[in-house]
C-alpha cells in the first residue's frame, strides 16, 4: 500500500451537477456563494478544478469560477478539450493555470499559446483509449515547445486504470512520444504541473532526493505492460521501498 505520499489537494465540484439542483448555474451559484470560500479558507484544497465541455459547465460559467478561485489563493487546473474544442484550454493559458488536463481536440493555435506559456499540458491516454476516442497531438505539442505530462486519469467511469506502464506504452505507441520525452513527462514536467518543480522532479541540488531503481536498463520502460521493474524507491534520500 502507499504511505507517507506526498499529495497535491484539488476541489473539483464543478465536475456534474448534483441531483438536487436543476442547472448548471444553480449550482454554481452555490458553488460561488458558499463551497468555493469553505474550501479554500479551511486548506481542504491547494488547488480548483472543473469539467468545462459542452453539456456540461461552458466557459463563461468557467470563467467566473476560475476567478474567484485564483482570488481565495487556490491554484487551477482544468478539465479542458476532450470531447469537445471549447476554449477552456486558452482559458487556463490566460489565467495561468498550473496545468490544462485532456487537450484531445486541440489546434495548431492552442499548442502555439501553451508553448508561451508555463502552463503545462497533462495528457490522459487512458482514457483516450477506454473511450475509443483519438490521442492528444503531443508530438506537436512536443515540438512546439510545450510541457507535457502524463497521468493516468484514474477513476471508474472512464480510465478505470492506476497503471503508469499502460500509459507510458500508450504515449509511445499512440501518441508517438519518445521514451525520454515519456520519462520527462513523468517527472520535471509532471512536478511543474502541479507547482512543485522547485523541490521535485529531476536530481539537483536543493531538491529532495527522489528516485526509484529499476532492475533492468531505463531503455527498456514502458515496453511491458503492468511491469516497471522498480525494487527500491527513495525519497528525500531514504529509502520508503
Amino acid at each position: 500500500s502507499l504511505k507517507k505520499a506526498r499529495i497535491r489537494t484539488t476541489y473539483l465540484g464543478p465536475h456534474a451537477v448534483p441531483p438536487e439542483f436543476s442547472s448548471c448555474e444553480e449550482y454554481m451559484d452555490n458553488i460561488l456563494s458558499r463551497d468555493l470560500k469553505k474550501v479554500a479558507q479551511s486548506g481542504l484544497a491547494d488547488r480548483a478544478d472543473i469539467f468545462i465541455e459542452s453539456g456540461f459547465f461552458d466557459l463563461e460559467i468557467g470563467r467566473k469560477f476560475l476567478k474567484q478561485a485564483k482570488d481565495f489563493g487556490l491554484n487551477l487546473t482544468i478539465h479542458a478539450d476532450q470531447l469537445n474544442l471549447t476554449g477552456a484550454g486558452q482559458l487556463g493559458v490566460e489565467l495561468g493555470a498550473q496545468s490544462v488536463d485532456h487537450l484531445v481536440q486541440w489546434k495548431k493555435k492552442d499548442i502555439q499559446k501553451l508553448s508561451s506559456s508555463e502552463t503545462v499540458g497533462v495528457l490522459l491516454p487512458a482514457a483516450d483509449y477506454y473511450l475509443k476516442m483519438k490521442y492528444p497531438p503531443a508530438r506537436k505539442m512536443i515540438d512546439e515547445g510545450a510541457r507535457v505530462a502524463l497521468a493516468t486519469d484514474f477513476n471508474p467511469g472512464s480510465s478505470p486504470t492506476q497503471d503508469l506502464s499502460l500509459v507510458g506504452l500508450l504515449s509511445r505507441m499512440e501518441m508517438k512520444m519518445t521514451l525520454p520525452e515519456v520519462i520527462t513527462a513523468y517527472t520535471v514536467n509532471a512536478a511543474a504541473a502541479l507547482g512543485l518543480e522547485d523541490l521535485l522532479g529531476s536530481l539537483e541540488v536543493g531538491k529532495s532526493c527522489d528516485f526509484a531503481v529499476l532492475e533492468t536498463d531505463w531503455t527498456e520502460l514502458f515496453y511491458h505492460v503492468g511491469d516497471m521493474g522498480v525494487t527500491e524507491t527513495w525519497k528525500a534520500g531514504k529509502r520508503v521501498f
